[in-house]
């Protein structure tokens, strides 16, 4: 249970983290490709501001003067493609590399035959009028490059990150789990000693309880009913006490450990004689249909738990002309054995379904208190089931009855290994 829980906080630490650190390789992704769009921006805006000397607007169209000179004091500005337009949008002059030749208007990128530009533009004025348009294009490649670099950097660390996140989660897990491992330890610890405790005043009490029966019966004392219900009181209470005790020692079982192979053919069959008689004083049909044979790795001990339960609850909730029906099938291609009790008693409720595993839940308080269980059978059902690997299912229907099915592995021996 508590290495369950553990790898549960493990893994969400592990997939927390993971998602923190492809958030932040998002974030970093986008603060770079910001950057450097800022300055990108930034170089055409300072480039725009410096090149006004270099343009003429007094003739009819703008152009570039003292070209020779532009070129040989200005070499860092090759990688920016500078453009004249006239007032029309049509190209007039080009200086650098090969951009997009054409004006681009309200747009700070634009992307045309696989080339994608960062752009600046504005107009040129001469005595206050526009005579043409100066545009600039700065290639996206580098910010792409310084990006993709990026992305890459991360992608090849984050294996190691999540090596890493991995061990702290498991470090963490394990600081998280060890105050709960240490209070349920103590609580089971408590829970046995309670047992042991209480077992011994429990059986004396219904020791001398129905040694004093027997001797008012022989007077004909009027106190007999009383000393009756002290009697079944303290046998109720003895139930109560075994039963904790199985299941303290069962939630102390950390892990499931296969022992050798137990026919569950000759258990179920063994539980169905047991209970034979009571069903038959209770006018209640109990009846097997196919009983395959089959090999499981639990101990008989185990299995009859699980039988004698299931049983045990089928009586207790099934009227008077009722049927009960027991069935043990054997899976040779999945390697499983399924055990179903099923009952036409009085059946579950829906909303009751996911909690009747849970130790003393009642359906009806007012009945089962009454009834002389222990409230814990089901509840140890399901733990032993879990010992064996296994789970239980559970369907019903309110008034029309109830089914469970115990699904179990079979055992990895050869047939006919048996343990008593």
């Amino acid at each position: 249970m508590f290495k369950s829980f553990q790898r549960q906080i493990a893994l969400w630490f592990l997939g927390l983290s993971s998602l923190v650190y492809l958030a932040c390789t998002c974030v970093g992704a986008l603060f770079i490709f910001a950057s450097q769009s800022h300055s990108m921006d930034e170089e055409l805006r300072v480039v725009a501001s410096q090149i006004g000397h270099a343009i003429d607007v007094s003739g009819e169209n703008p152009t570039f003067r003292d070209w020779l000179r532009v070129v040989e004091t200005e070499p860092a500005r090759s990688l920016i493609t500078m453009q004249l337009f006239d007032p029309d949008g049509k190209l007039l002059e080009h200086y650098g590399p090969v951009g997009i030749p054409k004006l681009l208007k309200d747009t700070t990128e634009f992307t045309e035959n696989g080339q994608q530009m960062r752009i600046r533009q504005g107009p040129l004025l001469h005595k206050g009028l526009p005579v043409g348009y100066l545009q600039l294009e700065l290639p996206t490649r580098k910010r792409t490059e310084v990006t993709t670099e990026f992305l890459i950097t991360m992608s090849i660390m984050a294996p190691f990150v999540i090596l890493g996140f991995a061990q702290i989660g498991k470090s963490v897990s394990t600081m998280a789990v060890k105050p709960i491992e240490q209070l349920v330890a103590t609580l089971q610890r408590f829970v046995a000693d309670a047992g042991h405790e209480l077992n011994t005043p429990a059986s004396i009490i219904q020791a001398r309880a129905q040694s004093l029966e027997r001797k008012l019966k022989k007077e004909g004392n009027k106190y007999e009913e009383d000393l009756q219900i002290i009697s079944k009181s303290a046998e109720r209470m003895g139930y109560i006490v075994k039963d904790l005790m199985l299941l303290a020692e069962l939630d102390s079982k950390t892990q499931y450990k296969s022992e050798s192979a137990t026919d569950f053919k000759s258990v179920v069959e063994s539980a169905i004689a047991e209970f034979g008689e009571r069903f038959e004083d209770k006018d209640v049909l109990l009846q097997s249909e196919i009983i395959e044979s089959a090999n499981v790795g639990a101990s008989q001990d185990t299995l009859r738990g699980i039988i004698s339960n299931l049983l045990e609850n089928a009586l207790k909730y099934t009227q008077p002309n009722g049927l009960v029906t027991i069935n043990c099938l054997h899976s040779t291609p999945t390697n499983e054995v399924r055990l179903i009790v099923k009952d036409t008693g009085i059946g579950i409720p829906a909303d009751c379904l996911p909690y009747i595993f849970d130790r003393f839940y009642r359906v009806d308080q007012s009945r089962d208190r009454t009834s002389g269980g222990s409230g814990l059978g089901l509840a140890i059902v399901k733990a032993l089931v879990e010992t064996a690997a296994g789970h239980v299912l559970v369907e019903s229907v309110p008034s029309e009855g109830t089914q469970f099915t115990v699904i179990l592995p079979t055992a990895k021996v050869p047939v006919g290994t048996t343990n008593s």
